[in-house]
């Protein structure tokens, strides 16, 4: 039997597009006009001719005149005045292009105008007017005095997230370690950045509610909210902070090392020194000293990683909201105010094995050193790094200590395994105070740092220890951008992006002032715009130019790497300028980019590209942005280069490159030039771990996709000469380790394939029109297929079921009188381990039929109108329960006596077969509504929910994101794909809008085994696949594709189902008769256990030993011999 989902079984772990025309993820959360939308006519109709006369507008197009006045238009203008035909971008002409202006108060109804627009003959597309604002700027009241976020470029970086509109750099995953004096971490600026180590907090407060928002992650802010409502002052302070969370007594403590890391109750943290040496788990600075001390120290490096930022208090930090941990590895036995750094390496250790225990790595701040190497130490560095993954960086040093620079090394800054910072001013100047080196690898700001001290207060401070912070808080950006890159990763690009303009303010120094070596100040000035925003390098001839995409919608997605630009994306233009052999050398090379293209902006258009030698190459890159409502296809760019060649030669060259602009998965929309409207299959067919695509096209094709290219092999495609309405089915038919599919074709023929060709042609001599189904009816292993036909005379309209070889099987077909225009559900109703069949009828009529070929006791239901809704069984805990909706506008469930459950009253039709997560159904209507009931027909919170065009096929499940909840993927007919949460909300970054309507049912799948999910849905011109991005999204488990299964049966199951329950032991084949026939049956599976099914398991086992053999024959012999 197929198709079964067990919701016990799931496992939960854990944009993108918007527009009409217009798909938009990564860095940009579209706004729209409330008060106009765009209008483009086709490039062959006339520019309008407006006319407008006092409160009235007319325009030359007679049907546009009737759209303006039943939908209350009140001014129409041309979007670029003086537009002539020569201003256009391929087919698209800007003289063509309209704003609309509607009545005031219409603005939530200019999704349903521009769908209505586009649908007119003469419009080419319609699409919202979308908002511009300024860039974002922080809101912490002292940023602006923090010179650091603009010399490092971090208020830039924050750019390449819509920060203002809620997207903000997810730091859930950055852990940086300050590895210090403690910190103070119940500073208000840094409380609720402060890491918790899940790892470490016992379950049950995970049942008490500390999780308020159920994101599976108890954060800093709701483990204070818990103490405070609790009234947990633990420490008897007179305070309930942090503080008590690592207090004895505390509900986070269980005196068990629960993550196994080596460190018992570390839920903060960790102190590597305690008092005296003995380390304990609360790493909070020395009580009782001076707040900017030096114990105050750990605090202030606190703030410079991961203050929390936007938050209109204090300061910002780079990495905006990553998590610190508070590493103390000063002894509070010291008597001095300026205490040493006592088990710094030990803290180090600490630190790495936090981060990789905690299921990411840590970036290790140590903001302390000293002269002289160690073997001992230089293995903790190449431990943390190598073994832990960890980051490790130190500051270079402040010189000498009577004061003045210093040529020389320190350590742990000095170890090849740990990044090494030196300290200049904002401006690129240096101070001539600190260390330079060449084993130094980074410069970062040092001078006049603000941040955070012990209590709530603020300082500035100089020093390379404020330095060090700067460059790990970048790392932390960097890696929130990049989520799925290493430590080598990130290392190597911060400091292959950094700015070496300090050695246009420095030069001695990058020859190291008279020393040896080169480079002392290091690659150059942290910038974390460059690094995430780089990858660029021009040169004079085009040599390679491609696109490297430079921001998701979200720091936890996946890159996809597959060259291809979406519209709303951020990307760097890769160049590479390439002076060819033979020509002399090139100085002072510059490239000045430029494009014809109104949709695609550039950043830093002029690029210097220095010095060329023949037959060398250089690579810089452009950042360029693509505006939401870009067309597809090419974008056409030039590239301006000059230089000096041999005495002073002045040359220039006007280069040609082009950038293709896609919003799909690559290889996608698949162009079918037909109506997809069966729901296709996405399997493996020829067991070489790949999925493939099996589509059916209106028109009649059946089309195989192996490997990203179409079967055309004289077997597939496959013309059955007649339209296809119903979805594909598969499963493995014939049990011959080969995925088969099923087509049902309106010629009346019933086909099951596999990959290597047609293997049954069924001629039922009736329209077939309905989804084949796949299920187990009788009494072999093989499978059989079920469908109904369409056609008159109804009086004799069969219900189809054949075996794998084409057969009919016994019994069939099975005249039922009544046209069937859609797919079945099939379901062991009557627990005896063969399905039994639900469909429904033309004739207004619900059936169940069992597999002895009677209806049911209480069937047929005559519900009144006609059911083209295919039904659905949902099995909860054991009670099986049958929903289908009805032409009536209903949507029903039924006992399985036919006694009516409920009926849920929508707007018009409910053509979508149901769907089911856990206990809660989901369908949808032609009114437009997607409604979400419980088993009783109650509405679920925030449904019916409206997705503006009539539900196409069902609603699917899947967890697009990995944050451990599911969605509600549904299409309509309006062109659009909704993904909603379970309380109705619109996933961020849909509605997706394409510019023709879909015709089937959405599917999620990893189709390309690349740790993300696709969705897949046809259109009534192509096949439609969205790249969601997202690392490790979940479909598995769920109704993530039509009718829950690839064999389409419609059959879920939630909760513990116990399939023996109306087994009786003897009884083999469910006859409800124990005799010979069911001791042949036994034998032979004894003879050849593969043969044995589970329904035939329940009732084999006589002696319930768990074992089926001869001991089980003896008995059942018995039995039959002694009645």
């Amino acid at each position: 039997m197929l198709g079964k989902f067990n919701i016990n079984s799931l496992t939960k772990p854990l944009l993108f597009f918007v527009g009409v025309l217009s798909f938009s993820f990564a860095s940009s959360k579209a706004e729209w006009s409330k008060e106009s939308f765009l209008l483009c006519l086709n490039k062959d109709v006339n520019p309008l001719t407006i006319n407008k006369i006092e409160n009235s507008i007319t325009v030359d197009i007679d049907e546009l005149n009737d759209f303006f006045n039943a939908e209350g238009v009140v001014d129409v203008e041309p979007w670029i005045p003086g537009a002539t035909d020569i201003d256009r971008d391929g087919d698209i002409y800007l003289n063509r292009i309209y704003r609309v202006h509607v009545n005031q108060g219409r603005g939530d109804d200019i999704p349903l105008l521009i769908n209505k627009a586009s649908k007119l003959p003469f419009v080419l597309y319609s699409e919202f007017e979308y908002l511009r604002k300024p860039t974002y700027s922080p809101n912490d009241p002292l940023a602006e005095s923090q010179c650091t976020l603009n010399s490092i470029k971090s208020t830039k970086a924050w750019d390449f997230w819509n920060i203002e509109n809620g997207e903000i750099p997810d730091g859930s995953h950055v852990l940086l370690a300050s590895v210090d004096t403690g910190v103070d971490y119940t500073h208000p600026d840094l409380q609720n950045n402060a890491w918790i180590n899940q790892g470490e907090i016992p379950s049950f407060l995970f049942e008490a509610g500390v999780d308020t928002n159920s994101d599976g992650y108890i954060d800093a802010a709701e483990t204070v909210a818990f103490l405070v409502n609790d009234n947990y002052d633990v420490n008897g302070d007179g305070e309930i902070n942090l503080r008590d969370a690592v207090s004895d007594g505390s509900p986070f403590e269980d005196n068990i090392d629960s993550d196994g890391n080596g460190y018992i109750d570390d839920l903060l943290g960790w102190d590597s020194s305690g008092w005296y040496g003995p380390d304990d788990n609360d790493p909070y600075p020395k009580e009782g000293v001076n707040p900017s001390g030096t114990w105050g120290h750990g605090t202030h490096v606190a703030g410079i990683l991961a203050a929390v930022t936007d938050n209109d208090l204090g300061m910002a930090s780079t990495s905006f909201n990553a998590k610190f941990i508070s590493v103390k590895v000063s002894r509070e036995n010291q008597t001095s105010d300026e205490p040493g750094i006592s088990d710094g390496y030990a803290g180090i250790t600490y630190a790495a094995k936090a981060g990789m225990y905690a299921g990411s790595f840590a970036i290790i701040n140590n903001s302390w050193g000293g002269g002289g190497y160690s073997a001992s130490e230089n293995s903790v560095i190449n431990n943390a790094q190598n073994t832990y993954g960890a980051i490790v960086l130190s500051s270079a040093g402040n010189g000498y200590d009577s004061g003045g620079e210093e040529y020389g090394t320190g350590y742990p800054a000095s170890y090849d395994n740990c990044i090494s910072v030196c300290a200049i001013g904002c401006s690129y100047v240096w101070g001539n105070w600190a260390t330079y080196h060449p084993t130094v690898d980074l410069a970062a700001p040092g001078e006049n740092i603000y941040s955070t001290v012990i209590g709530s207060g603020y300082d500035s401070w100089d020093g390379s220890s404020m330095a060090c912070p700067n460059a790990a808080s970048a790392i932390g950006l960097l890696s929130a951008y990049h989520p799925d890159w290493n430590n080598l990763q990130l290392r190597a690009r911060i400091e292959e992006s950094a700015d070496r303009r300090i050695y246009e303010e420095n030069p001695d120094y990058e020859t190291c002032n008279g020393n040896s070596g080169e480079d002392c100040l290091g690659t150059g000035m942290v910038d974390i715009y460059k690094a995430i925003g780089m990858d660029f390098s021009p040169n004079i001839m085009i040599d390679t130019s491609y696109v490297s995409i430079a921001s998701d919608v979200d720091s936890m997605t996946l890159m996809d790497d597959d060259g291809i630009l979406n519209p709303g994306e951020t990307a760097d233009l890769f160049i590479s300028l390439e002076n060819e052999i033979g020509w002399v050398n090139a100085s002072s090379v510059t490239a000045v980019l430029s494009t014809d293209n109104e949709f695609i902006s550039i950043s830093n258009d002029t690029k210097v590209y220095g010095n060329i030698q023949s037959n060398n190459t250089e690579l810089e890159s452009f950042e360029i942005t693509v505006d939401p409502n870009i067309s597809l296809g090419d974008v056409n760019f030039s590239l301006t280069v000059t230089g000096l060649g041999n005495d002073g030669y002045s040359y220039s060259n006007e280069l040609s490159l082009s950038i293709n602009v896609s919003l799909f998965q690559d290889g996608f929309p698949y162009d079918t030039n037909a109506e997809i409207r069966s729901a296709p299959v996405i399997v493996d067919l020829d067991n070489d771990g790949d999925n493939d695509i099996v589509m059916a096209d209106y028109f009649g094709s059946v089309r195989v996709i192996v490997d990203g290219v179409e079967l055309d092999n004289g077997i597939f495609p496959y013309d059955t000469g007649d339209q296809i309405w119903g979805s594909v089915s598969s499963a493995d038919v014939d049990l011959d380790g080969l995925q088969d599919f099923v087509i049902a074709s309106k010629n009346g023929h019933l086909y099951i394939f596999d990959i290597n060709g047609l293997k049954v042609d069924y001629d039922a001599e009736r329209w077939l029109i309905a989804t084949p189904v796949i299920g187990n009816i009788d009494e072999d292993e093989e499978l059989e297929v079920i469908v109904g036909g369409y056609q008159s005379p109804t009086s004799t309209s069969p219900l189809f079921a054949i075996n794998h070889d084409g057969t009919p099987v016994e019994g069939f077909p099975y005249i039922v009188g009544e046209k069937m225009r859609s797919g079945v559900a099939v379901a062991d109703i009557d627990d005896n381990g063969k399905d039994d069949i639900i469909f429904g009828t033309d004739g207004d009529n619900l059936y169940l039929l069992l597999d002895d070929l009677t209806v049911a006791p209480g069937f047929p239901v005559d519900l009144g109108n006609n059911l083209r809704s295919e039904p659905a069984v949902l099995n909860i805990s054991g009670e099986k329960i049958i929903f289908i909706g009805c032409t009536n506008n209903n949507f029903y469930g039924f006992n399985t006596d036919g006694s009516l459950r409920f009926v849920v009253v929508t707007g018009d039709d409910v053509f979508t077969s149901p769907s089911f997560y856990s206990d809660e159904i989901y369908f949808g209507s032609d009114d437009g509504n997607v409604y979400g009931v419980d088993i009783n027909g109650n509405s679920l919170d925030g449904f019916p929910v409206n997705v503006g065009g009539a539900v196409v096929g069902s609603v699917v499940i899947a967890d697009l994101n990995n944050n451990g909840d599911v969605e509600l993927i549904v299409s309509n007919d309006s062109g659009q794909i909704h993904a909603l949460d379970r309380l109705g909300n619109e996933l961020q970054y849909f509605p997706i809008n394409y510019q023709f309507p879909f015709a089937n049912s959405p599917q999620v799948l990893d189709y390309d085994l690349d740790g993300d999910l696709e969705i897949f849905c046809g259109s009534t011109g192509d096949l439609v696949s969205i790249d969601m991005k997202n690392n490790g999204g979940v479909s598995e488990d769920y109704w993530s594709i039509f009718k829950g299964d690839y064999a389409r049966t419609g059959y879920y199951i939630s909760g513990e189902i116990d399939e023996c329950s109306s087994a009786t032991p003897g009884d083999i084949n469910y006859d409800s008769i124990i005799n010979v026939l069911d001791i042949v049956r036994l034998v032979n599976i004894v003879i050849n256990p593969l043969s044995l099914t589970d329904v035939e398991a329940c009732a084999a086992d006589l002696n319930d030993d768990g074992i089926i053999n001869v001991l089980d024959i003896v008995m059942l012999v018995n039995i039959v011999i002694n009645g």
